[in-house]
């Protein structure tokens, strides 16, 4: 005979009993696939999962006995508390929490007055990303030739990106096997290289112009994409004394240039290590390295961003056709896919769903502004803009009953200092978005999850908040905000954003603060008020 299943109350699940079991099924499965905990069959946690959405309603009797009004209050002044640490005497906080359940505000301070975002910016781009898109939209590159007769190519080959943000030289190599198998020895003409599906402004408004172009804060955004559009440097010590220090570029390629001036020094000796990108009078791929390295000292590793993305793609399909035999008569150039050419191979990527997903949980400035000009040239049309791209983003809001008249959006990452929005704006995001269950599973699964992984990885560790609480953080010079969800004691989950800025120093301080708040929220209980 066969066990029987298991069998719930006859009254029906309450919302909130649903809602908090697919919250902590989320939760396990992010602790699952980051080796946190062991896994289980799949039997026992879809029965664990099951039993959960089983739950019955807070009984509301009971809850008013207890004093329903006393835990919230308790809850508020807990949280005021904290507010009132002197560190933020000098600062400007906004806060919300929300419950997602109910709707009930149970706390707000400052929730309507306007702030930089600074990466929960990426929620909003997400958010209408799968909502526009839908969670299995995917990006595709793709390779044309003008025509291949026996082993060459009677004419020039095509590289058309369409703004996928995840491409890699290991995918480009896929696309020279196909050459290689199908006999090509040489190709008579260009490689022609076609990003015209976004424009060519490779910055967003208002970014600062001394966070890059070293450390990958900002790649400079391109319709065809590779490599996150940067190259990899390692420097290490020469094998003697007076030698020129050893470079190791990744990709290897000739499209950067590098100068290297530095030399290795003595153990004992000091000295300072510069590694420039040259950009007076304009920005070039010239790479100077300078100074001095001790023989002892570890491996310095830098992200060096790349001018011109699309030629930088075309070199290194070049570069990969010459390590496979393959012949190019021609030049890399920019130019359009004509009609007419046969189409070779087309690389498809991950899902949208899993793009997200990196997206948020490393805070990928690239990915999410490749993302806003994909909005703008999927809803409204070829080319992609950022500015389409935003006005499908306050589409969504408007059509969602979002009031973002009194805010400001000027990117799709949180890095410009012109975008301002409250918390409270982000707090009916956060409530909207979970509210349709279509995409609220990818869009929650996306966030990253305290003490457990992403930018929250080493947050709120030994706290009621660990693998609890799942937000979208966001960092700037003297803003630091966090914004998502927490699922309190009784199951019942919050929606909260908390924006703090105008500080000097590090955020550490005002990320502390910001993690007690999150650690009261899931230790929260109705019942027993905390």
């Amino acid at each position: 005979m066969k066990p029987p299943l298991p069998i719930c109350d006859k009254s029906a699940p309450s919302k909130e009993g649903k809602i908090g079991a697919l919250f902590k099924a989320t939760s396990y499965i992010t602790r699952w696939t980051c080796g946190v905990i062991p896994p289980v069959s799949p039997l026992l946690f879809f029965c664990i999962l099951f039993l959960n959405s089983c739950a019955k309603p807070v009984n509301n009797d009971v809850s008013e006995s207890l004093g329903q009004s006393d835990p919230i209050q308790r809850l508020q002044q807990e949280i005021k508390t904290i507010l009132n640490d002197p560190l933020l005497a000098p600062s400007n906080v906004g806060i919300k929490v929300v419950s997602v359940t109910t709707g009930e505000v149970l706390y707000e301070a400052g929730a309507d007055k306007l702030y930089h975002p600074a990466s929960t910016m990426k929620l909003l781009t997400s958010a209408t990303a799968l909502e526009k898109l839908r969670p299995n939209y995917r990006f595709h590159t793709t390779l044309y030739a003008e025509g291949i007769e026996g082993n060459r190519v009677r004419g020039n080959t095509y590289l058309k990106g369409r703004g996928d943000p995840l491409f890699t030289v290991e995918d480009l190599a896929k696309m020279v096997d196909i050459l290689v198998q199908s006999g090509v020895k040489e190709i008579d003409g260009d490689i022609v290289v076609d990003d015209t599906y976004f424009d060519d402004v490779p910055m967003g408004e208002g970014w600062m112009w001394d966070d890059g172009p070293i450390g990958g804060y900002y790649s400079h955004q391109s319709a065809l994409t590779v490599n996150h559009n940067g190259v990899k440097v390692t420097v290490s010590p020469g094998a003697e004394i007076e030698e020129p220090v050893r470079l190791r570029l990744d990709p290897p390629t000739e499209y950067l240039e590098v100068l290297n001036d530095a030399v290795t020094v003595g153990a004992s000796e000091s000295g300072t290590l510069r590694v420039e990108r040259q950009t007076n009078p304009v920005p070039a791929n010239v790479l100077t390295i300078s100074g001095f390295m001790p023989a002892n000292q570890d491996a310095m590793r830098r992200h060096v961003d790349i001018v011109d993305p699309a030629l930088f793609c075309g070199t290194l399909f070049r570069e990969a056709l010459a390590r496979n035999g393959i012949l190019v008569q021609g030049v890399v150039r920019q130019g359009v896919v004509p009609d007419g050419v046969s189409e070779v191979a087309v690389h498809t990527s991950l899902p949208l769903s899993l793009i997200v997903r990196k997206m948020n949980k490393r805070s990928d400035n690239l990915i999410a502004e490749l993302m806003l000009k994909t909005l703008g040239a999927e809803v409204i049309g070829a080319p992609g803009t950022s500015q389409k791209g935003l006005r499908v983003i306050n589409e969504f809001l408007s059509e969602s009953g979002i009031a973002a008249t009194q805010s400001t959006l000027a990117d799709g990452s949180g890095v410009s200092r012109y975008n301002l929005l409250s918390a409270a704006m982000l707090t009916d995001l956060l409530g909207r978005m979970f509210q349709d269950f279509s995409v609220m599973p990818e869009y929650v699964m996306s966030l990253p999850v305290a003490g457990i992984d992403g930018t929250l990885s080493w947050r709120m560790r030994d706290s009621g908040a660990e693998g609890v609480l799942r937000a979208k953080t966001g960092t700037m010079r003297g803003v630091t905000t966090l914004a998502g969800y927490a699922m309190m004691v009784d199951g019942e989950i919050l929606a909260f954003a908390m924006l703090m800025s105008h500080y000097v120093g590090s955020p550490n301080p005002h990320r502390a603060l910001q993690d007690k708040i999150g650690n009261i929220l899931t230790r929260f209980s109705r019942m027993r008020g905390g």
